[in-house]
């Protein structure tokens, strides 16, 4: 995790720093702090530190403009500058090249200890890494095991969560990552994380396994609406290359004790869209259409009987016999019962499809010219899609 380069600066406000560039870049996420005094000693920085000179290691083949670039090229978060004995100013085209690339550049005077500005901000750094992970960890016990409140209610509360509040649930998952994925995926929890909490106070967002959930608090269906269609557009904005993602996001739930059910709605929505059987766009709860019926099933024993007795036997004989009927099937129901329209679809002779409808009768013992029996089968496939 990471600690927004503004907010941090805020806890040294009375320390005389003053930002003299690149005012741009004060949303840049800084993962720890580095002293670079050298060209050398930029190699050891690993992207995401708030880079600290005194211009002690300075010379006729180093100046402040070279060891600036050094520092940006290695994606560090920002530099802060101690004036004195080896700098005495900020050359302006230092200034320029930062307020250009918008990274934050911040002048301390030699009176201010260094050291105390960088101790304050380890210690920002790992307390709010300690937050994120305690309350990660409290909503996924919430999530997991609702019964144990002891597990979630006070530490939640201790964070500001409060036990009466309406919560939504919402996942992101990540596909084709650019570079490492555990490496990505983490990249985008900052990004997220720190978009979202400069934005809305009463939001958490963690990882849990390949998946980003963003638990929030909202006082209405508009105003979640609001707060996750920004998230999505934000997330968008920073998928590289060939990234993409599928998302879903839960109801507003009552309380705190039940935000495992618009976990497993957000979930349940998120693979719809994962196996291509939702439009992407659709991400709420309220989309759902019929679906929402059907995600209240709890106990997947009986989704799986019903499966079992509708679809099921159309799926065993397609497996063994090598054919798709199945196939056949899901389209004709998805074309309203149109023989035509289905053979346009797989490219066939009408006369094929009807022999094959007759077999899927013969199979199911269903005439598929009645209207509940179609609708028995459609509900059929849509518990299929969440399986």
């Amino acid at each position: 995790m990471a600690i927004e380069l503004q907010r941090l600066m805020e806890k040294v406000a009375h320390m005389d720093v003053t930002l003299v560039a690149g005012e741009g870049g004060l949303h840049n996420h800084v993962s720890w702090v580095h002293m670079v005094e050298t060209m050398e000693a930029s190699d050891f920085l690993e992207g995401g530190e708030i880079a600290f000179s005194t211009g002690l290691g300075l010379s006729k083949g180093l100046s402040l403009l070279t060891l600036i670039q050094y520092i940006y090229r290695k994606n560090a978060a920002g530099m802060i500058v101690n004036t004195g004995p080896f700098i005495s100013s900020i050359p302006q085209e230092a200034i320029d090249y930062c307020n250009e690339h918008d990274f934050p550049l911040f002048v301390v005077p030699w009176k201010v200890y260094l050291a105390e500005i960088m101790r304050i901000f380890c210690y920002a750094i790992t307390k709010d890494d300690q937050k994120a992970i305690q309350t990660a960890a409290a909503f996924k016990n919430a999530i997991q095991f609702p019964k144990q409140e002891e597990l979630y209610v006070v530490p939640l509360s201790q964070e500001g969560f409060q036990v009466n509040w309406k919560y939504s649930v919402c996942l992101i998952k990540p596909e084709h990552y650019t570079g490492n994925p555990g490496e990505r995926l983490s990249q985008l929890l900052t990004s997220i994380s720190n978009f979202s909490r400069r934005k809305y106070e009463k939001c958490a967002v963690f990882i849990n396994d390949k998946e980003l959930v963003i638990v929030l608090a909202a006082d209405s269906d508009n105003e979640l609406s609001e707060i996750i269609n920004s998230i999505r557009s934000h997330t968008l904005s920073v998928l590289a290359g060939d990234e993409t993602i599928t998302m879903g996001c839960g109801k507003l739930t009552k309380s705190l004790r039940c935000i495992y059910k618009s976990y497993r709605q957000a979930k349940a929505i998120q693979q719809l869209q994962e196996k291509g059987k939702i439009d992407p766009s659709l991400i709420f709860y309220t989309d759902m259409g019929i679906y929402k019926l059907l995600m209240a099933i709890d106990d997947k024993e009986i989704i799986l009987e019903y499966y079992d007795r509708t679809i099921g036997p159309l799926a065993d004989y397609d497996r063994e016999n090598n054919s798709d009927l199945t196939a056949v099937l899901r389209s004709y129901l998805n074309h309203n019962g149109s023989v035509k329209e289905t053979a346009d679809e797989l490219y066939v002779h009408r006369n094929t499809i009807n022999y094959k409808l007759n077999k899927i009768s013969e199979l199911l013992h269903m005439d598929l010219s009645r209207l509940n029996n179609r609708l028995q089968l459609s509900v059929g496939f849509m518990l299929q899609d969440m399986l």
